[in-house]
């Protein structure tokens, strides 16, 4: 069985900064030569105008701007249907926009033709950003969780360096713990300027991840704002980091890393 290469990005939260990162990773592993297959599988919150004119989307009243940002970094190699094509109008969860536009998301029907391993991709390595938290809902019957797990994928797992944010950040990785899903690298992303009263999270991370985590650990990488190195930092971190985290099944003990 031939095994997907690349990494799915999960949030604690909304508004982490998973399209930032996941454009920045994807610009820097195409600048590295690699073929990148981007992938958001659902967008909501879609603009009710074309964002740009120059190609023909399945629902050309409905433009994804993630989707549309993660195309561009990856170099534009995939037509932007395959890269997002559940597109919905209201910023909501998923299901909840679908169902406001008369539709009803199911995992199976709507999801996995999309995603490895049943999807196929001539490029090297896959990148798939997720809607919101980790936990929150995909479709009727699924969490961004499950997509997860069925990819077999290692997680980057993306958290907001602010106050207030350790207590997601342990619970998402407890929650990642007991399904048995990979982490490649934690991003602890600065979306904002610091201040002289801004928290240590990125201490405190080192400190408590033997505790939340078995050996051998998931890399800890720290994105200052704006910076323009964090592709760079991300693949550095992607490469040196273990998605398999002391679990012993063959999809997830092998090493993925595309940088």
């Amino acid at each position: 069985m031939t095994f997907a290469r690349g990494w799915v990005l999960l949030a604690t939260d909304t508004g982490a900064g998973k399209t930032t990162l996941g454009c920045a990773l994807a610009a820097a592993l195409t600048q590295n030569g690699q073929r990148v297959a981007v992938r958001k599988p659902v967008e909501t919150g879609c603009a009710p105008v074309p964002i740009e004119t120059g190609y023909s989307p399945v629902d050309g009243s409905k433009q994804p701007a993630d989707g549309l940002a993660l195309w561009r970094a990856a170099g534009q190699i995939e037509p932007l249907e395959q890269v997002c094509p559940l597109r919905f109008f209201a910023p909501r969860a998923a299901p909840e926009a679908a169902r406001m536009e008369g539709r009803s998301l199911r995992f199976s029907e709507d999801f996995v033709a999309q995603l490895p391993p049943q999807a196929h991709s001539a490029a090297d390595v896959w990148l798939i950003e997720t809607a919101g938290g980790l936990c929150s809902p995909l479709a009727e019957d699924a969490l961004n969780l499950d997509l997860a797990r069925h990819t077999g994928l290692p997680v980057l797992l993306i958290a907001p360096d602010r106050l207030g944010s350790l207590s997601a950040l342990f619970s998402a990785l407890m929650v990642l713990r007991a399904a048995e899903i990979p982490v490649a690298a934690i991003a602890l992303n600065q979306t904002d300027a610091r201040t002289p009263e801004a928290p240590d999270n990125l201490g405190a991370l080192r400190e408590w991840l033997p505790r939340l985590w078995p050996a051998p650990l998931p890399a800890i990488v720290h994105i200052p704002w704006q910076s323009p190195d964090a592709g760079n930092l991300l693949c550095h971190a992607l490469h040196t980091g273990s998605p398999s985290s002391g679990w012993t099944s063959a999809s997830r003990n092998r090493r993925l890393t595309g940088c």
